[in-house]
């Protein structure tokens, strides 16, 4: 019981912390855009619109490759529905639940699709393991590809020795070794059977490495789109941007990472006008925010127009005409 009271605190008092730090950094926004204007003006001039459209025309290949993500997690645990079926439904709720991204948390997301998922038909049990793996193997891979390109680019300070120690303990947490049986052992708590397989998890580990390396190359469209980021090495564009929206997942009181990306980006870019480029930067949300405002609106006006054929009376059959006798 007083276990339960504890976290019922903790979460109360993370939810005002994230109350303070939202309001706190939307203030600070509009102060950085009021007082240096001319500074992020002279950054965003001359932007090229087919780059920032480029962008968002891509933005929506993620939902495709999220779909994927959840449709591989369901084949590898024993789920036998035909794929293309299962990519649908997932593809649908991954679109019907981005604006859950939103919400202060870091599980909405998740328990969006797989609710869904679940009044799809989908087993409650797979679902949840796929919500918990993508988070983990996500994680994983986003640091680790972060650290790897950075280390290339030469922007790591210290040496490759603690980043190869720090891969190396990211996957094996992960993996069906260690993570799997943890996994296991929470779904059995809850009566679901669930098991990842090596080749399950390779699997799962490639996906979302075309995931990130795409959302990379989404922020990079973004960021070329205003020719005051040419100076930076794509490299290192690349790089900064998948480690530090890693580290932006790491802080509970942000959501989506929101502030964190932007002030740990600005550091790894090194950039002289930083106030003015964190701004810039955080434009990078309001092309996902457009994106998903359209394809939440698109998904919901699809599955409520199904819905509407479904449910659709059948024309009934005309009453036999009656004989008339001469």
């Amino acid at each position: 019981m007083k276990h339960r009271q504890g976290l019922e605190r903790l979460k109360g008092l993370l939810k005002a912390v994230r109350f303070i730090y939202l309001a706190g950094l939307g203030g600070l926004i509009a102060w950085v855009v009021w007082s240096r204007w001319p500074e992020v003006a002279e950054l965003l001039r001359g932007a090229r619109p087919l780059l920032l459209a480029a962008s968002l025309a891509a933005s929506f290949v993620l939902i495709l490759i999220g779909a994927l993500f959840w449709t591989v997690s369901l084949r590898v645990q024993g789920h036998r529905a035909p794929s293309s079926e299962v990519f649908r439904l997932a593809a649908l709720a991954t679109s019907r639940s981005l604006l859950a991204r939103y919400i202060p948390g870091s599980v909405w997301f998740a328990v969006g699709r797989v609710g869904l998922l679940r009044h799809a038909g989908l087993p409650l049990g797979p679902l949840s393991a796929t919500a918990v793996l993508e988070m983990a193997t996500s994680l994983t891979v986003v640091i680790i590809c972060g650290l790897a390109v950075l280390g290339i680019s030469g922007a790591v300070p210290g040496g490759a020795g603690w980043m190869i120690a720090l891969a190396i303990a990211l996957l094996a947490t992960a993996s069906p070794a260690l993570g799997g049986r943890v996994l296991a052992w929470w779904a059995a708590r809850r009566g679901m059977g669930v098991s990842l397989t090596w080749r399950g998890y390779v699997m799962l580990i490639a996906v979302n490495v075309l995931f990130w390396g795409w959302s990379a190359l989404t922020f990079l469209l973004y960021l070329r789109a205003f020719p005051s980021t040419d100076l930076y090495r794509t490299i290192l564009v690349v790089g900064g941007f998948l480690l530090t929206w890693g580290v932006g997942f790491l802080a509970p009181f942000a959501p989506q990472g929101i502030g964190v990306f932007e002030v740990s980006m600005t550091a790894v870019l090194q950039a002289d006008a930083a106030a003015g480029t964190a701004v810039v930067l955080g434009g990078y949300r309001l092309v996902l925010l457009a994106r998903d405002l359209i394809a939440t609106s698109t998904a919901e006006l699809a599955t409520t127009r199904r819905a509407l054929r479904e449910t659709r009376p059948r024309d009934r059959c005309p009453p036999p005409a009656q004989k008339t006798h001469d």
